[in-house]
C-alpha cells in the first residue's frame, strides 16, 4: 500500500508541487478529504517557507494535513486545535527520531541567507537526494498516526 503512496507523492514532488504542496495533496487524497485550495495555502511553505530554511515544507504540509484531518474527527475548534498540537508533538519526535531536525537548514545544512551555497547545494543534487525522503516520510508518518485514531 505505502508503495502506490510513496510514487503519488513523489509524483507530485517531481512534477509542478513543492514539499508541503505534495505532502498534503498526498495525505488529503488518501484520505479523500483533498479540495483544490489546499494547494494554494500551502503555495510558500516549500524550502522552509520561501526557500529560508525554517521549518521543512514537508513537515508543514503534514501538519496542515493533521489539522484538516482532526478537522474530520471533532466537532468544535477547540477541539481540534487540541489534537493537532498533540498530534504535531508526536509527529514532530517521530520525524526528528529519523532525520534528527524538522528545519531546511538542520536537515540540509546549507544556509539559507547563502545563495551560492544554495546553488552549489541544488548543482550537487543535495535537494534531489534529501527532499523527496523527507515528503515520503511525513506522509507515512501523518497516514500512521490518523490510522492510530
Amino acid at each position: 500500500m505505502y508503495k502506490e503512496i510513496e510514487r503519488k507523492a513523489l509524483k507530485y514532488f517531481k512534477g509542478d508541487y513543492n514539499c508541503s504542496q505534495s505532502v498534503l495533496r498526498t495525505v488529503l487524497e488518501e484520505k479523500g478529504v483533498f479540495f483544490d485550495q489546499a494547494l494554494f495555502v500551502t503555495a510558500a511553505f516549500g524550502g522552509g517557507i520561501i526557500g529560508r530554511g525554517e521549518i521543512c515544507g514537508a513537515v508543514s504540509g503534514a501538519i496542515m494535513s493533521l489539522g484538516v484531518l482532526n478537522g474530520q474527527l471533532y466537532d468544535n475548534i477547540t477541539e481540534v486545535k487540541d489534537a493537532t498540537r498533540e498530534d504535531t508533538i508526536n509527529f514532530y519526535k517521530r520525524f526528528q527520531e529519523i532525520f534528527r531536525h524538522n528545519t531546511c537548514f538542520g536537515l540540509i545544512g546549507i544556509d539559507p541567507n547563502d545563495p551560492d551555497a544554495k546553488q552549489k547545494a541544488s548543482d550537487a543534487g543535495i535537494y534531489s537526494e534529501n527532499c523527496p525522503k523527507f515528503v515520503v516520510e511525513a506522509v507515512k508518518i501523518v497516514l500512521e498516526m490518523h490510522k492510530e485514531k
